[in-house]
């Protein structure tokens, strides 16, 4: 499948790892998650986590691909 490192590492994560995730890119971004939130940002993460690996297991080998932007 061809992905760049950051689309690669999103994809390696497991369900327990999507919490860190959010809250390692959130202070990367400088952002808060209000508590109230963390946990629906957290589901929407690992649903799109499982979206993602969907769509790239039919990539073409052979053609560019655009960066990764979660």
């Amino acid at each position: 499948m061809a992905t760049d490192p950051a689309l690669a590492a999103f994809l390696a994560l497991d369900d327990a790892a999507v919490g860190a995730y959010a809250d390692a890119r959130a202070e990367a971004l400088g952002l808060a998650l209000p508590p109230e939130t963390r946990a629906g940002v957290i589901d929407n993460l690992a649903l799109l986590r499982r979206q993602a690996a969907t769509f790239t297991a039919g990539l073409d080998d052979s053609k560019p691909i655009e960066a990764f932007e979660p």
